[in-house]
């Protein structure tokens, strides 16, 4: 086995540890531990959604300027 190997070997052993021992160790049970998982998720994608929104409207208004500014150099 070369080290490529070996380095993805360890990690996905890492990985399947850690799986097997969060799932052993959660202080809840499976449905609400993904209910509440279900509902930050929503909830950082409503975040980010608002935050792109932010974004593409000021983008906008930024454009709508610089188009502005510009025709009135051209005198268009």
């Amino acid at each position: 086995m070369n080290d490529n190997s070996k380095t993805m070997l360890a990690l996905l052993a890492g990985v399947a540890v850690g799986a097997a021992l969060g799932i052993l160790l959660a202080p809840e049970k499976g449905t609400d531990l993904r209910e509440k998982l279900g509902d930050n998720l929503k909830k950082t994608g409503d975040d980010l959604l608002g935050k792109l929104n932010s974004t593409i409207e000021t983008a906008k208004s930024k454009l709508a300027s610089r188009v502005n500014q510009a025709s009135e150099e051209l005198g268009i």
